[in-house]
């Protein structure tokens, strides 16, 4: 009779667990699916806001900010308010008198966020290593031949880099290497203006080229890892709660035998 009970509970155990494991990964599934339709979408905005047909990146950045509404709780706080942040910031320039150079790299910036929400393991954001960190060589040489204009000129254009994917690297980055290297950055801009001598300068600008090196050879944030840590808690549960139950059932029957 205890052996009928402990074969019961273990079925409903494992009835009742593992289709609420299934249905968990169906919703996520769900969730991919439509998340990579919006990397889709925001791939078409920027291809034509890239080739200036502004109405019909309009067109399309409304029905993906509608979108993106619908399944937005299911990110992170961070995660959501970096998106509106970007689809807000391309809304503008759309509707506003931008020139063409800002347009395009809002819309390749929101475009850098979509695609860090879903890859995992080397996000586009960091395919431009390269191309962000140029200007820091061209900074520093200009620094050493006392250049103001061309170093004020490759600032300029290392800021625009830099901004280009700095909303993909919060959202797909380490917080704490992302706050650090934007902290520099931001600082070293402000005094920009500032009599600071050639030496000072190149020092921070290494730190900073060494610190952003970082951030782009990081291991990403794997969002969707937490779905397997979850299926396997899960099926851990099941198994200490089956033999829970067994050793229950053995040490009654051992000691009724005993007796």
């Amino acid at each position: 009779m205890k052996a009928n009970r402990f074969a019961l509970l273990c079925f409903l155990i494992l009835f009742f667990a593992f289709p609420a494991q299934i249905h968990a990964e169906s919703e996520q599934d769900v969730l991919r699916n439509q998340t990579e339709h919006l990397v889709t979408l925001s791939d078409r905005i920027f291809e034509y806001t890239d080739a200036n047909q502004i109405g019909a990146a309009t067109s399309l950045l409304d029905e993906l900010s509608k979108q993106w509404d619908k399944i937005d709780v299911h990110y992170s706080e961070q995660d959501s308010r970096t998106i509106k942040t970007a689809l807000v910031k391309l809304k503008l320039f759309l509707t506003d008198d931008a020139e063409q150079s800002e347009r395009v790299n809002a819309a390749a910036s929101l475009r850098l966020c979509f695609d860090a929400l879903t890859t995992n393991g080397q996000p586009l954001w960091k395919s431009l290593h390269t191309e962000v960190t140029a200007p820091l060589t061209s900074m520093k040489s200009a620094l050493k031949d006392r250049d103001t204009d061309r170093f004020q000129h490759a600032l300029n254009q290392f800021l625009d880099k830099y901004a280009l994917i700095y909303p993909a690297m919060v959202i797909d980055g380490q917080r704490d290497a992302v706050n650090l290297v934007d902290k520099r950055i931001t600082t070293f801009s402000g005094k920009r203006l500032l009599d600071i001598k050639t030496n000072t300068r190149i020092q921070q600008l290494n730190v900073i080229d060494h610190e952003l090196s970082l951030a782009f050879e990081q291991s990403p944030d794997l969002k969707e890892d937490i779905i397997i840590p979850v299926g396997a808690m899960g099926a851990l549960v099941i198994s200490v709660l089956c033999y829970t139950s067994w050793r229950r059932y053995m040490a009654e029957h051992v000691r009724r035998s005993t007796r």
